[in-house]
């Protein structure tokens, strides 16, 4: 093929490309290069973009969390490394949690989930479903609220300070019920519960008669990947049993971080 024909199938193949997302791929992998952070006029010129397209662009990446301002300059975040590594370890995930899973679900008999965090949400990514008549399931791939959900708050309680920090900025703390958070303040000091108990709750936070014990699962960086966590009506799961059963939930939670080079420190 010559010259001009790869110029022609390039150009064919780029008519699909949404130039802000293009941009934003673009700024990300040049702060994730060499220069580890950069101002906007500078990114403007090296691209030869407009200011005002790289703020918008930029403005969106730290909204989101995946990049942060410090005098001016932008840096990339640690969010699109735990992006990535979710990406490539959902079925490793998968495939290093069955066992642990169908164990602790034979051990309270209760529904068993794990999921991980995208964005600001979590995201159910497999379940060992209660052999009760009376059960909860729940479609994979589902999204449910960081405030509101036991695997979510017990993700941010361990997550780095400033990826918390950008999290909290970015939660709409809606009212479900009664129980659920009702804003920044609350949910800080109980982050501080969470980290200093091992395990956190959902107190019919979502739905009134719902109880969930969620808790993190660790890399080797001691990073929280993913959450491990039990489901069930709060008749089963009364508030009594919480600190039994999430002393329980995280005995196989270290199972599995173990598998993924945690070494419990």
């Amino acid at each position: 093929m010559s010259d001009q024909d790869s110029f022609s199938e390039d150009r064919k193949s780029n008519k699909y490309l949404i130039p802000n997302i293009a941009r934003a791929l673009k700024i990300l992998e040049y702060l994730a290069g060499d220069r580890s952070e950069a101002g906007i006029a500078e990114i403007s010129k090296e691209f030869s973009y407009p200011n005002n397209s790289v703020f918008r662009v930029i403005k969106s990446l730290e909204y989101y969390g995946y990049v942060e301002e410090n005098e001016r300059k932008y840096r990339i975040t640690s969010r699109l490394l735990s992006l990535g590594y979710a990406a490539m370890n959902n079925k490793g995930l998968v495939e290093n949690s069955a066992d642990v899973m169908h164990a602790l679900r034979d051990e309270i008999n209760e529904t068993v989930l794990i999921g991980t965090l995208i964005g600001n949400e979590m995201v159910i990514i497999e379940q060992c479903i209660s052999f009760h008549h009376i059960k909860f399931t729940a479609d994979i791939g589902v999204r449910v609220p960081i405030h509101t959900s036991a695997p979510g708050k017990a993700i941010l309680a361990h997550l780095p300070e400033d990826e918390q920090k950008s999290l909290f900025n970015q939660i709409t703390f809606v009212r479900y019920t009664n129980n659920t958070v009702p804003g920044m303040k609350t949910l800080q000091k109980e982050m501080a519960q969470v980290k200093k108990q091992g395990y956190a709750v959902d107190d019919g936070e979502e739905a009134g008669d719902v109880h969930c014990i969620g808790v993190p699962i660790f890399d080797y960086r001691n990073y929280p990947i993913a959450s491990l966590w039990i489901v069930g009506p709060d008749y089963r799961l009364p508030r009594e049993t919480f600190k039994n059963i999430g002393d329980i939930v995280q005995q196989y939670a270290l199972k599995i971080s173990a598998r993924f080079g945690y070494n419990g420190a």
